[in-house]
């Protein structure tokens, strides 16, 4: 064989290679308050969580890359914010969790207990979810799943808005 042609051969197998990038998931939702302080044991869906078609998303597309093609995705970080009023804190809520969901399973990926103590202070005060070793291939590759966030705590005092961040490993390959 000659050379030019390994050369050749060399460059089109690197070019098939696996396709490696990320993207970010994010939304809010509002947690309705109340002065009673009532067992909060509805979690607000959050916007642009719910029938996530990953064949819409934008880093995707740059990477022409489509759902069959994906062979991984991990969760890098996951965080709540809450935006407003900026100076509450999460001093209303024990615990979350973050669920991903298809048409036929569904998986626990991220958690956090003892949110009071490990979220940073107000103004926007940030939790920082543990992140759980489940591959969330199955899922991506579906045309549409939805995460959902579910947890314990307490209404908070007045309306208070949050808006979480999950940013995506995704491998895949031609």
């Amino acid at each position: 064989m000659s050379r030019l042609t390994l050369i050749l051969l060399a460059v089109l197998f690197q070019a098939c290679g696996p396709i490696t990038f990320t993207t970010t998931v994010a939304g809010q939702g509002s947690i309705q308050g109340s002065q009673l302080g009532a067992l909060l044991n509805v979690f607000p869906a959050i916007g642009g969580f719910g029938n996530i078609d990953f064949a819409q998303n934008q880093d995707f597309q740059n990477n022409k890359t489509s759902r069959e093609m994906v062979r991984s995705v991990k969760v890098t970080s996951l965080t709540a914010r809450i935006t407003d009023p900026a100076a509450a804190d999460f001093g209303f809520i024990d615990s979350l969790e973050l669920t991903a969901k298809g048409a036929t399973s569904e998986a626990i990926f991220a958690k956090k207990t003892g949110i009071p103590q490990a979220a940073t202070p107000p103004p926007n005060a940030t939790v920082t979810f543990d992140l759980l070793d489940v591959d969330l291939a199955p899922y991506v590759k579906e045309p549409s799943m939805s995460l959902v966030l579910t947890g314990k705590g307490r209404q908070p005092s007045q309306n208070t808005t949050i808006e979480v961040t999950v940013k995506l490993l995704i491998g895949a390959s031609l």
